[in-house]
């Protein structure tokens, strides 16, 4: 009976090594499928994807994150590319306390690649807004040919009312355009716009609209149109907001700093 019973364990084990290995190999084909659809899905996009670019008068450019990792700038400004991009807006701070992993970085490459830069702040609303400002000046030191300073707007608060919001929104405003002499420009939806940042008449807005629409904010005269988070570039591994500035280099120079 023990020799059976030994004989019956290791049919069991061979059995269960066999499954093991039938998942792996399993895994490992599914895995491989994977990355193939993944490969001729990068493909696709970046063979038709430049089909959706809206028509227009308009400059190409991008934003960046931490969240884009390691960006290869020289391939990024090369003239290979897929895209010509000519200004790159990076995030540079969020919140009272933190700053992008990758902002001096980005900062430096873009820069060096004679790509046209900008640094932009992501407001955290439930956070104060003097010590937001605060963040940004002690990290962002901005020179001649960058784009003023960026606030990314695109949540309310759980904390505050809409006009305790708005109150604090204009206190990074002031304190940013008193620090670099120059006013910011707001970066938000179109529907957030339009339903809280409307007051703020007199900056300059970066539109955040990705339908098929000739005009993203008919009723504002932006300057700046996000009209895609995913697009695909040389690189950067995986999607990218996508950005156009409103006219042609000679008007994109009347908006850089002195």
């Amino acid at each position: 009976m023990a020799r059976k019973s030994q004989k019956s364990n290791i049919y069991k084990r061979l059995f269960f090594c066999l499954i093991f290995i039938n998942l792996l190999f399993i895994g490992y084909f599914i895995f491989q499928k994977t990355e193939w659809f993944s490969y001729l899905e990068n493909k696709f996009h970046q063979t038709f994807i430049r089909s959706s670019i809206p028509e227009g008068d308009y400059i190409y450019g991008i934003d960046v994150s931490q969240y884009q990792g390691i960006i290869d700038w020289n391939k990024l400004s090369s003239k290979k590319n897929n895209y010509l991009v000519d200004f790159a807006l990076i995030r540079a701070t969020a919140g009272k306390n933190h700053r992008d992993i990758y902002y001096t970085y980005n900062w430096k490459e873009s820069k060096k690649n004679d790509i046209i830069r900008g640094a932009y702040h992501y407001y955290r609303p439930n956070e104060n807004s003097t010590e937001q400002a605060e963040n940004f000046i002690a990290n962002v030191k901005l020179e001649p040919k960058d784009f003023p300073p960026i606030l990314d707007i695109e949540q309310l608060s759980k904390i505050q009312s809409v006009e305790s919001l708005k109150e604090g929104i204009k206190n990074w405003l002031n304190l940013i355009e008193a620090h670099y002499g120059i006013k910011p420009i707001l970066y938000s939806g179109t529907y957030f716009y339009r339903d809280y940042l409307s007051d703020f008449k007199d900056y300059k807005i970066w539109v955040a609209n990705y339908n098929s629409v000739l005009d993203p904010l008919p009723e504002k005269k932006w300057i700046m149109w996000q009209f895609s988070d995913n697009g695909l570039v040389e690189g950067i591994e995986g999607p990218v907001d996508q950005d156009l500035f409103r006219g042609n280099k000679k008007d994109l120079n009347l908006y850089l700093l002195k």
